[in-house]
């Protein structure tokens, strides 16, 4: 038999996991606003192309509503996330957001860096599926969070 500590991990080594889990994001988005400043958003943007070239989606076109569907299959795996398009806008809700569980246990303002740092990567997840440049907007942040992404230059 196979000795795979996975399988024998407690609930305690879980919260011990997502307290140094929380606190890495947060000096990793610390420490990238130190160094980048205001062009950080643009890291992110760039963070999520990145991220959209690996993920398990192809499109033979740039299509913005399959897009949509194909980023929250992917990301349902680990979010209670959906959106939807009306006209060059997506919205997009996620419930139970893991990032307000993050800024929560290290008492990080909601809808602050870590936040925006979040929205701007997924504005750059989209933007790379669509072939559509995409700046997001907070609707709202705390438990459920929602966010539009408005696209420039989105073929309809």
């Amino acid at each position: 038999m196979i000795d795979c500590i996975e399988l024998t991990q407690t609930m305690e080594d879980h919260d011990k996991a997502f307290i140094e889990v929380s606190f890495l994001l947060d000096m990793f988005v610390d420490t990238i606003e130190t160094f980048v400043g205001k062009s950080t958003p643009s890291l992110a943007v760039a963070s999520g192309r990145k991220m959209a070239k690996n993920m398990p989606i192809y499109l033979e076109e740039p299509n913005a509503s399959l897009a949509l569907s194909e980023m929250i299959r992917v990301f349902s795996e680990g979010f209670d996330i959906n959106g939807a398009f009306e006209g060059k806008e997506a919205t997009i809700n996620i419930n139970q957001c893991p990032i307000n569980s993050v800024c929560q246990e290290r008492n990080l303002e909601i809808d602050g860096p870590t936040c925006q740092m979040f929205h701007y990567y997924i504005a750059g997840i989209m933007a790379e599926l669509t072939g559509s440049p995409a700046r997001p907007t907070t609707i709202s942040a705390g438990e459920s969070c929602s966010f539009k992404l408005a696209f420039s230059g989105l073929k309809g």
